[in-house]
């Protein structure tokens, strides 16, 4: 059976288990804070106009130093990239097979020997690992592990991290996938040709060797060959920082152990967190059925204490309320009966007659009085909108009449039945 932190893992899912050194290298990828670039012995800011000289010898001491003066004002934990001069790396031409990149350079590491035979310490290796065509070359690039190492240490007594180290000229980007980079400092020219966004050719000469005739004229060769495509020359840091992307060149980044060490450690904080969640998470699940009814009643009683509490003040003003409606509604209610509008209605309705009595009760008109035509004023009354149920309420004479009629607008029936159902 396997052990408890084995099952452990295996319930973990995928994402949050251990990462490889290629996933370390991925994160390290991601955009970096600053940029700094050596060119003609002075460490350039490639962010700001910032820089400061260096000695003729290549020392990580004093590089780490120079950068935590011209990082002075920025703020602490920054990513930084470094772009070295050509002539720190090694470039070898290799045709390599169909594999995943961990195993080529693998494979790589195992041939070292007859690669480069003068290399005895552990070396670091990049390439583009872009599926070129079959049988085609790949360039692949190869630098001293021991001075990466040696850098971030330096960077990281500064309080700096050193993420990730390029090849200077592989940090340019220009517009077509076809070009040709021509690279020009106090100490070397690199040439390097891209074809399809594949680097195809780098070729590189120290300056002082170009004072030999024959050497300068097959370098000049050389660049002839590609007169045909597009050929940009980068002979300061001006130009370089026009043509500089911080996400170029990716592929061919080298990366110090102590960088990949500390992106693996971060993960494993992220696992071990979600290992402790997820264990605390279990726990109350196991113990929820033997305390949730308790912390339900307990739950349940406070809020209902507190409901009691809160609507206390509400339920004394509702009450207010109703034994205000109790006491004043029946006067507040009582039903306007619109007199003055009924008196001017029944003037024009039954002008010139007179009325001999009018009598007004709960909305109810009772009204005596003399006519030659009491039919037609009972005819008008009943087309008033203002007036409803108009009948002759007692025999009329063919002058006399007695009419009743109830106002539209006035329902005393509703008033009764809200105020005094028992009535």
């Amino acid at each position: 059976m396997d052990s408890l932190p084995v099952q452990i893992r295996d319930l973990v899912p995928k994402r949050f288990q251990p990462r490889t050194v290629n996933h370390a290298q991925r994160e390290l990828l991601k955009p970096v804070d600053v940029t700094l670039a050596i060119f003609n012995r002075r460490l350039h800011l490639l962010e700001s106009d910032e820089s400061k000289q260096l000695s003729d010898l290549f020392n990580p001491d004093e590089l780490a130093a120079k950068t935590r003066e011209l990082l002075r004002h920025k703020k602490e934990h920054l990513s930084i990239q470094l772009l070295l001069p050509s002539t720190h790396f090694l470039a070898t031409s290799h045709v390599l097979p169909d594999l995943p990149k961990e195993s080529l350079i693998s494979a790589l590491r195992l041939q070292v020997e007859d690669t480069l035979p003068s290399f005895e310490r552990p070396i670091a290796i990049a390439f583009d690992s872009a599926k070129a065509q079959v049988e085609s070359e790949t360039l692949v690039f190869w630098h001293e592990q021991e001075t990466l190492d040696k850098l971030f240490e330096s960077f990281k007594r500064q309080g700096l991290f050193l993420a990730i180290v390029k090849p200077r000229i592989l940090a340019l980007e220009f517009s077509g996938k076809s070009s040709v980079v021509l690279e020009r400092d106090e100490i070397s020219e690199t040439l390097v040709v891209f074809e399809n966004g594949q680097l195809k050719v780098w070729k590189q000469v120290y300056t002082k060797d170009l004072t030999q005739d024959a050497l300068r004229e097959r370098w000049q060769a050389t660049i002839s060959e590609f007169q045909m495509m597009p050929v940009h020359e980068v002979d300061s840091c001006e130009t370089l920082k026009k043509v500089f992307t911080a996400s170029s060149g990716g592929n061919f980044g080298f990366f110090p152990i102590g960088a990949i060490e500390a992106k693996k450690k971060i993960a494993r904080s992220r696992r071990m967190g979600f290992v402790v969640a997820m264990i605390i998470a279990c726990l109350c699940v196991a113990v929820s059925p033997f305390v949730s009814q308790s912390i339900k009643f307990r739950s349940a009683a406070r809020s209902l204490e507190a409901t009691r509490i809160m609507s206390q003040e509400a339920r004394e003003n509702q009450q207010a309320v109703v034994n205000f409606e109790r006491k004043w509604g029946p006067l507040n209610d009582f039903p306007e009966q619109q007199l003055r509008q009924s008196m001017f209605t029944l003037q024009n309705v039954l002008s010139p007659e007179r009325l001999s009595s009018m009598e007004v009760s709960e909305g109810l008109i009772k009204l005596q009085g003399a006519s030659s035509d009491p039919q037609a004023i009972l005819q008008r009354l009943e087309q008033d909108p203002l007036f409803t149920e108009v009948l002759f309420s007692r025999a009329t004479s063919n002058t006399r009449y007695y009419i009743d009629l109830r106002l539209s607008l006035v329902n005393f029936e509703a008033y009764m039945v809200r105020h005094f159902p028992e009535g």
